[in-house]
């Protein structure tokens, strides 16, 4: 009742009676301070909850944008690359190749080194990236 109200002054509550031939009784102080306390608690949990989604939503636009200016560059004096899915990888080991897949898993270590363990369906690989990507 307090929290479809919003603010005081409240209303008058009733309560169940304790007494006999009596339905409803006016609540008393003591439940009344309690019940405000629950309330006030309630308020302060959802402003910090608004407050930390706010600041989230913030974080994630400001990633979307940094990583907007990451730009990935095929260096043309290196062999082509060879399309494979990752299960198939093991032969061609030491050659150069392409894989397709989503981001599993992403840890950044230092400025200049980051590490994807990438998924395809198929399988886990985990690439190191260095310096220029």
């Amino acid at each position: 009742a307090l929290s479809s109200v919003g603010k005081e002054p409240f209303p008058v509550l009733y309560v169940d009676s304790q007494k006999e031939g009596e339905r409803w009784a006016v609540i008393s102080m003591t439940q009344m301070k309690n019940t405000k306390k629950v309330l006030n608690r309630d308020q302060a949990k959802n402003e910090s909850k608004d407050k930390k989604e706010a600041e989230d939503n913030d974080r994630r636009e400001k990633n979307l944008e940094e990583a907007k200016k990451i730009i990935l560059v095929e260096d043309p004096s290196l062999p082509a690359p060879t399309t494979a899915k990752i299960h198939l990888l093991e032969p061609l080991r030491g050659q150069r190749v392409k894989v397709f897949g989503w981001v599993h898993r992403l840890r950044k270590q230092g400025k200049n080194l980051l590490f994807i363990v990438l998924r395809d369906g198929t399988g886990f690989l985990q690439c190191v990236l260095n310096d220029k990507m």
